[in-house]
């Protein structure tokens, strides 16, 4: 995430992610899935901006953006954003305000850039950057109890806050929420596709469990993954991508294989389904490969996005450089 302030204004970027690597382990006694996989932030940011108020309420105004085309399909989650309680930007702030026992509330703008139901972590994005926007706007930054809210509202929204050294590359495991960063910066540069239609997570896993139950197929391991983005190789990370939910995906929404046959087409060598989905992005080699997949993609698809890895300094040093 990145961090600006005006005034009181708090005002954060969050961008979105790509799973280079997932792998399911096994289901947990929790009814989670213990899960690895190696996450990458991306240059697609939502903006978020907190003013504190001294009502308590907590108002949320989400914008989306104008130039997005509308999708003929009725049922394309990308926008249907609720700005109530519902947005895990207001429980973000709402958890907040019960840990620090402030009789303040908050007036949020969010302005969306990063679809929903996308696999890209745009929601868990905004809640990390709700978190720390609410503890900064209120005096009170804490990493301990910003991580411990983070891992209360979701898996994946520790992996947005970043640690003590940095925002950027993390393998994480658990549900998803113990996330080590780290020191690698590898140069990717990736062209997102999202379709008109979502992908029901809980369906996916359950179909993995069952298709699993079936094969009994031994998990891949990330080193392969690790040692290519420890040597910023973006030729090895394409040949090491992974993804072990893409063909359970594959099997219930057929804007999977759509997608990914695009890039086939396209001589795109290097192409996966992040997260869940129902996204796919691809690893370009040039502008004109680049070129050309964007205007086939958009024959496809109602939003396609360019954009590069991207790595940030920590919370703690962004507001070190603020001050100075």
């Amino acid at each position: 995430m990145l961090i600006q302030c005006s005034g009181s204004t708090i005002e954060i970027f969050a961008p979105a992610k790509v799973n280079l690597f997932l792998e399911v382990l096994g289901r947990r006694e929790d009814g989670f899935h213990e899960i690895e996989t190696v996450m990458c932030p991306i240059s697609l940011y939502d903006r978020l901006l907190l003013e504190p108020t001294q009502s308590k309420a907590i108002a949320l105004a989400v914008h989306h953006p104008s130039e997005a085309p509308e999708s003929s399909e009725v049922s394309d989650p990308a926008w249907n954003i609720p700005s109530d309680h519902r947005n895990l930007v207001v429980r973000a702030v709402e958890e907040v305000q019960l840990h620090l026992g402030t009789t303040q509330g908050a007036k949020i703008t969010l302005h969306k850039q990063i679809p929903a139901a996308a696999g890209l972590g745009g929601g868990s994005s905004d809640a990390a950057a709700a978190v720390v926007a609410s503890l900064l706007a209120w005096g009170q930054w804490d990493r301990s109890l910003a991580y411990a809210i983070c891992a209360k509202l979701g898996s994946d929204i520790p992996f947005f806050l970043g640690d003590a050294c940095r925002c950027g590359l993390a393998l994480a495991t658990g549900r998803g929420e113990r996330c080590e960063f780290l020191p690698y910066q590898p140069s990717l540069n990736l062209l997102i596709t999202h379709p008109p239609q979502g992908c029901d997570t809980a369906a996916i896993y359950a179909h993995y469990a069952a298709q699993q139950t079936l094969s009994q197929t031994a998990p891949a391991s990330s080193s392969q993954m690790l040692t290519a983005c420890a040597k910023g190789d973006q030729e090895m990370i394409g040949a090491a991508l992974s993804n072990a939910l893409q063909s359970s995906a594959v099997c219930l929404n057929g804007w999977i294989d759509r997608q990914l046959d695009l890039f086939r087409n396209c001589q795109v060598q290097y192409g996966l389904m992040s997260g869940s989905g129902s996204s796919c992005f691809a690893l370009i080699d040039d502008r004109l490969q680049q070129q050309t997949l964007r205007e086939r993609a958009l024959k496809l698809v109602p939003r396609v996005y360019s954009a590069t890895a991207c790595y940030h300094a920590s919370v703690e040093q962004q507001l070190l450089d603020l001050r100075s």
